[in-house]
């Protein structure tokens, strides 16, 4: 069943109370006991003596011999935490107390007296600054301390039964060879014929654009249209759009879910690709709990974004988003607390009639949708599979407006839909959303971190009460904790540094945004992220220029730092701490420099190493045994024997290649055409372009390229070596930085000419 865009809403009966029966177990989990309270007021004594020892105060080697030992007793307790849950906890209580034992330490000893203005003030909001973002380590601590690590669960009993679902793919501005991608690849999704549709949810051809008052506007809205209408024919999917632009992808996505009738909704960006296996894996979790409303899927990214193609560190570490994907949501799945990312996650339409559809009063209608769901009392999973492949902002302006949008819907989130005051949540929930809020307030703490040690190295202020034995005996031990309990909890998923280069490189251009939505939280429009961008040249970002300044800045500081180590030698035991922080400030950003400066990047579709036997077959019968060496979403690249060259080099061929089947995949058969033909390391490599004949091609190519999650988790498996210690994640995060500063400090002095002159780059 298709439905056309002038069908009639579709509105199934709900039955409230068979809903809240379905949901009882989840309820009556919020209920007290007695042996919850005892539970709480136990956990509350032992929180209250875990921290008066924490604050307990005794001298500076006794301080650091403690912080010492507490350390080495992690490091022992952590080595066996794979096999035992309690050791995990232990551990990480073990290195939180160096963590509590320094903050109790920089709340009494390090701060301004108050009397002293020019010192208090900054000295205070560096505190505060810390001390927001110990908030958030407490609950981001809370949220992943014992992270579910959940299973594919396949569909059961007689097909005939399984829930049908609408695949809603929104679109706005996507060209159509991106569309006809993840199209052709949700046609391909394993599932019932009859229970599986497929739509394209078209807000660039709306009836409002094609009524624009600007004609050439109107044009190509109504070409657009012309376009994805055929598109959407030629693969048997249905094009369905709306009269007007309102509410963003929230309002999109509402006008389909009442004109369709699926049980179940998978949600689809633009550019993320499906694989065949995405309901297959996920569609038993519903039919297990019938409170369950959501289940989420990892966002997997085939290309580089600008952080990862600048300093080259794409296929060498995990992505920025390995961390929220594959350790932050299983902890948050642990309670319940796993939240709608906005795509390649399978929702139920029943838990959506009851609040409406999907809800818009914010940019991030995903996480408030889920925030309203789990506050009625429905339940949501967190599968860490990844089963889409999509694509990530490529340029540095580009990515800075994804991410603007993010910190905007969240800070809207906190302002308007407060979790901690939200009826219905539990208290898990509660600190689940609290954290991930938090987190978006990076962009006050992390430039604050980052300059502070100019405050004493060019002004002599004193905002930080420091001196070298206690930066010995509170600093050192507290940072070593810090980087110990990183690697302990997110293993593999984090490196040294890199994470805090993605908020600096963020802060100052987030900050803006930010600080509007705090005067205005209703203000903020859903802006779509350009994707498919590119760089063609190399050169300074438009935005590079508070970069710029920050790192002169810096270096300036850590020049001071020098002249007074010379001049001031009374003062030395406190210097040397502030310089040690400016050398470390200095190194993070030369990275965002290094990245702001943009390296060439013609658009071009990744490609990923394959090795499978194929066939390619002339029109006059000769047939050619190969190898498939690469492949990309547009072709592939295939390994000949040198003796066919002259075969393969007539022009105006479409030979037809058939790919052989595997364990886990099908024979693949497509038309080809060749623009490339080289010999490489004694062999001829032949760079092929998809040429499908018809429709069946078009799907067969999908499914080859796309279809198998199998290659997605080989691929993240490749990147995800152990993690480095914290003095080898200095290393490597260097060995990233420097090799490209030679190329941007020759290219720095035009960039200051035009900062001077108020020149756009």
């Amino acid at each position: 069943m298709t439905t056309s865009p002038g069908a009639k809403t579709v509105v199934r009966p709900l039955n409230n109370k068979a809903q809240q029966s379905k949901r009882q177990p989840n309820l009556n989990s919020r209920r007290f006991s007695l042996r919850s309270v005892l539970l709480w007021i136990l956990l509350l004594l032992s929180a209250g003596l875990f921290l008066a020892l924490a604050a307990l105060p005794v001298g500076r080697f006794a301080s650091a011999a403690i912080s010492a030992g507490v350390v080495a007793a992690a490091f022992v307790l952590g080595r066996f935490a794979q096999r035992f849950w309690h050791a995990r906890t232990l551990t990480v209580l073990l290195l939180a107390f160096v963590t509590f034992r320094y903050f109790f330490w920089r709340l009494t000893g390090t701060l301004p007296p108050v009397d002293d203005l020019v010192n208090f003030i900054p000295g205070v909001t560096l505190f505060a600054a810390e001390a927001l973002s110990f908030v958030l380590f407490l609950t981001s601590l809370f949220v992943i301390i014992d992270p579910l690590a959940r299973e594919p669960s396949e569909p059961t009993g007689d097909p005939a039964f399984w829930p049908s679902v609408d695949v809603y793919i929104p679109s706005y501005n996507e060209e159509p060879e991106l569309l006809e991608t993840t199209l052709a690849a949700a046609v391909c999704i394993d599932y019932p014929r009859d229970k599986l549709h497929v739509y394209l949810l078209d807000d660039g051809g709306t009836d409002q654009k094609l009524a624009h008052s600007n004609p050439e506007q109107a044009a190509a809205a109504s070409a657009r249209r012309e376009t994805l209408t055929a598109l959407c024919e030629r693969l048997q999917v249905t094009y369905m759009t709306r009269p007007r632009n309102e509410h963003a992808k929230a309002g999109n996505i509402n006008h389909a879910f009442h004109k369709t009738s699926g049980d179940l909704l998978l949600i689809l960006d633009a550019d993320h690709v499906p694989t065949v296996g995405i309901l297959k894996a996920t569609v038993g979790f519903f039919q297990q709990d019938p409170g369950l409303f959501l289940v989420q899927t990892p966002h997997f990214f085939v290309n580089p974004d600008p952080v990862e193609y600048n300093l080259g560190t794409f296929e060498r570490m995990p992505s920025e988003n390995e961390m929220f994907y594959y350790s932050i949501q299983p902890g948050l799945d642990r309670w319940n607390g796993s939240f709608f990312c906005g795509s390649a996650a399978i929702l139920r339409r029943a838990a959506l009639e009851e609040v409406g559809g999907f809800s818009g009063d914010t940019v991030t209608e995903d996480c408030e949708t889920a925030l309203e769901l789990h506050s009625r009392g429905w339940r949501s999973v967190y599968l860490p599979r990844p089963l889409i492949a999509g694509l990530q902002p490529e340029t540095f302006d580009s990515f800075i407006a994804q991410r603007s949008r993010w910190t905007q819907g969240m800070i809207q989130l906190f302002l308007l839909k407060n979790p901690l005051l939200k009826r219905g949540l539990t208290f898990s929930q509660r600190l689940c959303y609290l954290s991930t809020m938090l987190y978006w307030f990076f962009w006050f703490w992390r430039p604050i971190f980052l300059l502070s040690p100019l405050c004493y190295a060019l002004f002599g202020l004193e905002i930080y009460r420091i001196n070298l034995p206690d930066f010995g005996c509170f600093v050192i031990p507290h940072v070593f904790a810090a980087a110990f309990l990183s690697q302990f909890l997110h293993g593999r998923m984090r490196w040294p540094l890199f994470s805090e280069l993605y908020e600096y490189l963020q802060s100052f251009h987030v900050s803006r945004a930010a600080l509007a939505t705090l005067i205005r939280p209703r203000d903020p429009v859903f802006k779509v992220t350009a994707k498919g961008q590119s760089v063609e040249e190399d050169g300074f970002s438009p935005l590079a220029t508070p970069f710029i300044v920050t790192t002169l800045l810096l270096a300036a500081g850590l020049a001071a730092c020098a002249w007074r180590y010379s001049i001031f030698p009374e003062h030395r035991a406190a210097i040397v701490p502030v310089a040690v922080w400016c050398s470390l400030s200095l190194l993070l950003a030369l990275g965002g420099l290094a990245v702001v400066y943009e390296r060439k990047r013609v658009r071009r579709q990744e490609r990923f190493t394959v090795d499978r036997p194929a066939v390619l077959k002339f029109e006059d019968g000769t047939g050619i045994d190969l190898t498939v060496a690469d492949v990309s979403a547009g072709g592939v690249g295939l390994i000949v024997d040198p003796k066919w060259r002259e075969l393969l080099s007539r022009p105006d061929q479409t030979p037809v290649l058939t790919i052989a089947a595997t364990e886990t995949e099908a024979a693949t058969t497509t038309g080809v055409r060749f623009f490339r033909i080289e010999m490489r390391n004694g062999e001829l490599a032949v760079g092929a372009g998809f040429a499908p004949r018809d429709r069946q091609d078009i799907v067969e190519m999908a499914r080859f390229v796309f279809g198998n999650s199998v290659g997605w988790d080989i691929f993240l498996d490749r990147k995800r070596v152990a993690a480095p210690t914290f003095f080898g994640g200095l290393l490597f995060f260097a060995t990233r930085v420097v090799p490209r500063l030679g190329h941007v400090l020759l290219a720095l002095p035009g960039a200051l000419r035009r900062i001077l002159t108020f020149q756009a780059p």
